[in-house]
């Protein structure tokens, strides 16, 4: 087999694709969300953190589904539920706080005038509210069984 073979053969199987549909629905989600409050186009959203859809939950509940569709309730499929879930709990979560935290210290060092005390301000977008993670699951689920069915159904 060719290298462009193996490569299309990875990209295009009943786990990945449906997997990278998800994704990339989600993000392009992202972009219609951002620009629409915006009123006007917003296309650096596709790589910033945060935001609504959660990519990253599409990303796994997206992956989740697509290993339920090929395969059922196997041991895969729980384990990469359990994974899904670790993810969404960490992104509204520990990111969701740390994100918190960044906007308190980046105002205090306003307030004090203490700018150059780091060299910029801290991200203060990292983590999703719930309904950002519930837009990502609902993407995830939605994508992946489209593409699922669309490609391997």
């Amino acid at each position: 087999m060719s290298l462009i073979t193996n490569i299309i053969n990875f990209f295009y199987n009943p786990i990945i694709f449906p997997t990278l549909i998800a994704y990339f629905a989600s993000v392009f989600g992202k972009i219609i969300h951002e620009s629409i409050n915006k009123r006007h186009l917003v296309i650096q959203v596709a790589i910033q953190d945060g935001g609504m859809p959660s990519s990253h939950t599409a990303t796994v509940i997206g992956l989740s589904t697509a290993i339920f569709l090929h395969e059922g309730m196997s041991t895969v499929f729980w384990v990469s539920l359990v994974f899904a879930f670790v993810v969404m709990k960490d992104a509204t979560g520990i990111r969701w706080e740390t994100g918190q935290q960044a906007k308190v210290i980046n105002h205090i060092l306003k307030k004090l005038r203490m700018g150059k005390v780091v060299d910029e301000e801290l991200k203060e977008l990292l983590g999703h509210t719930e309904a950002q993670v519930v837009g990502g699951f609902i993407f995830g689920v939605v994508f992946s069984y489209l593409a699922h069915n669309a490609f391997f159904g």
